[in-house]
């Protein structure tokens, strides 16, 4: 019986999973795939572009045909500390030597601020906001980096107009904090996204690989009030990292421990 694109994608699929067929390895060409499973050879390239868009395999150029693509090995494990040195504040030892990735400047733009960011800033949704961009990266791997949006709000801008243009040694961070005379308070929130396409091109992502995405708020206190001065969206291969931190033990869970008066599992 002739089957479906999602049904022979499947199979592969599991032949990928399981090592069956290696990274590197040539998979059987449309050609064979539709002869092997009964189909016409659109359904087999719709099984092969499924794996594609997976980020599965990856199609070489000419005749050469469809492979496993090679994964990379242990992840870069972003630790989520901010530190210091002679530049400026840096968030994690492992990235204390990346620098703006080579034929790239940080870009500073009024824009309209994305609804996610617009709703920790304060503003609305679409409201111009200034906007520093840049792509960083490790100097020794071109493939480890990240996108940086760093948005203002504007109070900030008002008050620091430097901010607009070059700030200065020790950055924005320094800035803000001479202006409000005491320590930036940060947070970050971590989730995945699906890149796009100019996203993928910047961190040179292959189909089918979901950016890891933080969002930091850098939050100082002013007249009372509290202000979250900047929001910055990072952005990097959800493939390449990964974020490690310490869990806190809260309330009744703090050492020592009162036992258990319940099972879980009945209920």
């Amino acid at each position: 019986m002739a089957q479906t694109a999602e049904e022979i994608a499947s199979q592969l699929r599991e032949l990928i999973r399981t090592g069956a067929a290696a990274p590197g390895e040539r998979l059987p060409t449309m050609e064979a795939l539709a002869a092997e499973h009964g189909v016409s050879r659109q359904t087999a390239r719709q099984a092969l572009n499924q794996l594609k868009a997976e980020g599965l395999v990856e199609y070489k150029g000419g005749r050469t045909g469809t492979f496993v693509r090679e994964r990379p090995g242990r992840r870069m494990v972003r630790s989520r500390s901010m530190e210091r040195d002679g530049l400026g504040y840096y968030s994690g030892s492992n990235v204390q030597h990346w620098r703006l990735v080579a034929g790239t400047r940080t870009e500073v733009a009024t824009a309209p601020v994305p609804p996610d960011i617009a709703e920790l800033l304060g503003v609305g949704a679409g409201e111009p906001v200034v906007v520093r961009k840049r792509l960083n990266g490790d100097p020794e791997n071109e493939r480890f980096r990240q996108l940086t949006d760093s948005w203002l709000h504007p109070t900030v801008v008002a008050e620091l107009p430097a901010l607009t243009g070059d700030s200065g040694l020790g950055g924005i961070y320094d800035r803000i904090e001479e202006w409000a005379g005491q320590p930036i308070a940060w947070e970050e929130e971590i989730t995945a996204a699906t890149p796009s396409p100019s996203e993928a091109t910047a961190l040179l992502l292959p189909p089918g690989v979901p950016l890891l995405r933080v969002i930091r708020t850098s939050t100082v206190r002013i007249e009372g009030k509290t202000l979250i001065a900047e929001v910055n969206d990072i952005r990097m291969s959800g493939e390449l990292f990964s974020v490690k931190y310490p869990l806190t033990r809260r309330g009744a869970a703090a050492w020592p421990v009162a036992p258990a008066t319940a099972d879980f599992y009945q209920g």
